[in-house]
């Protein structure tokens, strides 16, 4: 029985298709499903509602004004950072000589504050805990979690700390405190670090050893080191 080439070309194609290592077939569906299972909205339509932002770092307002105080006791903070890490924000202590760039915030004009990046990152509040997180702009928002609100108040291009010229702030509600927070409480990890939160008492849990501290905003270049 003879077979036409179109029957061979055929059966050649379908061999083909099997030597296609299975890895390399996962690798595709995992790019094409990626935006979605990771939580990340890679469409173009979202664009920030302001036209100036001001871009800004954060650090904990605080420094050493004395000699002989820099000391745990007087100054713990002296010289740390803002970051985020793993879904938290986090004080950190930060060298700009040593340590890699600060993240790059803005506050837009529905009071929602971002990062600035290839991948934006949106910063809420978790009701519940209490805690300061962030998301990916588009991905998974919790159903206790508030994005808006956030407010930066006043120009800091020297990057002055203690005292600072501008800070990063969200109102408390009532009963809580004053109305607008410009204070937070960063409350010790295991790891030296600090996460960051808007009272030290949410949700009926008491936070220990934390800390009430000013976030200072310090102007930054997005483009710039």
């Amino acid at each position: 029985m003879k077979f036409g080439t179109w029957l061979y070309a055929l059966v050649g194609i379908a061999n083909g298709m099997a030597l296609i290592p299975r890895d390399v077939q996962q690798e595709s569906a995992l790019q094409q499903a990626e935006p979605e299972e990771k939580g990340w909205d890679n469409k173009k339509s979202w664009r920030p509602h302001t036209g100036r932002p001001q871009y800004f770092s954060l650090k904990v307002d605080e420094r050493c004004k004395k000699k002989g105080h820099h000391s745990k006791k007087w100054c713990r903070f002296e010289g740390y950072a803002i970051r985020l890490e793993d879904g938290i924000v986090i004080a950190t202590p930060y060298n700009k000589w040593w340590d890699e760039k600060l993240p790059v915030f803005f506050v837009d004009d529905d009071t929602h504050a971002y990062t600035v990046g290839k991948k934006p990152r949106e910063l809420y509040i978790h009701t519940v805990t209490g805690a300061l997180q962030y998301r990916p702009v588009g991905g998974w928002k919790p159903a206790n979690a508030v994005t808006g609100s956030f407010y930066k108040f006043g120009n800091n291009p020297l990057g002055w700390v203690d005292p600072s010229l501008a800070y990063f702030s969200w109102p408390l509600p009532k009963g809580r405190g004053k109305h607008f927070a410009s204070t937070w409480w960063l409350c010790p990890l295991n790891t030296g670090q600090y996460q960051v939160f808007i009272d030290w008492k949410h949700g009926g849990v008491e936070k220990d050893g934390c800390k009430r501290k000013n976030l200072a905003a310090v102007n930054a270049n997005p483009w710039g080191h």
